[in-house]
């Protein structure tokens, strides 16, 4: 007696079962590769002067919404507020094309970015071109360490 039971519509139904369990668990492989491939290294938390962004993936971009603000005063309007979209990667730890609002003025600059070899992000933000705009620093930090989060 062999491995498959016997007859020829028992093997056709194995062979299936065995064809469409491939399909599924190569398409699991793929999609933990294609996730592991959209993590980008800026995605977390960063604080910027005296607010908190969550960096994230939007649709294949860099895009970054307030979390956390220092002036609570602020919190009510600006609190959940996505002020950088459009980064699109121009390199490995580069973006480019961009647009960053400042939410107190209501203004949308351009922006660009680098995650530097220490760990910090540097953001260059400017009108027009870039060398006459201004690089703003932001580094890595815990959320959980900031009270009154968004």
């Amino acid at each position: 007696m062999g491995f498959f039971p016997a007859g020829k519509g028992a093997m056709s139904r194995v062979r299936r079962w065995w064809i469409a369990g491939s399909v599924v668990a190569l398409s699991a492989v793929a999609m933990a590769g294609a996730a592991r491939a959209a993590a980008l290294p800026v995605s977390g938390t960063w604080i910027i002067r005296d607010l908190v962004l969550r960096i994230f993936d939007c649709q294949s971009l860099v895009c970054g919404r307030i979390v956390w603000l220092r002036d609570p005063a602020r919190r009510p309007a600006q609190c959940g507020m996505t002020i950088v979209w459009g980064l699109k990667a121009s390199g490995p730890d580069r973006w480019s094309g961009g647009s960053i609002l400042d939410p107190d003025k209501r203004t949308v600059y351009r922006l660009s970015a680098e995650f530097e070899p220490d760990g910090t992000l540097h953001a260059r933000i400017f009108r027009g071109v870039p060398v006459l705009g201004r690089t703003e620093v932001l580094r890595r930090v815990d959320l959980r360490e900031f009270s009154g989060q968004c």
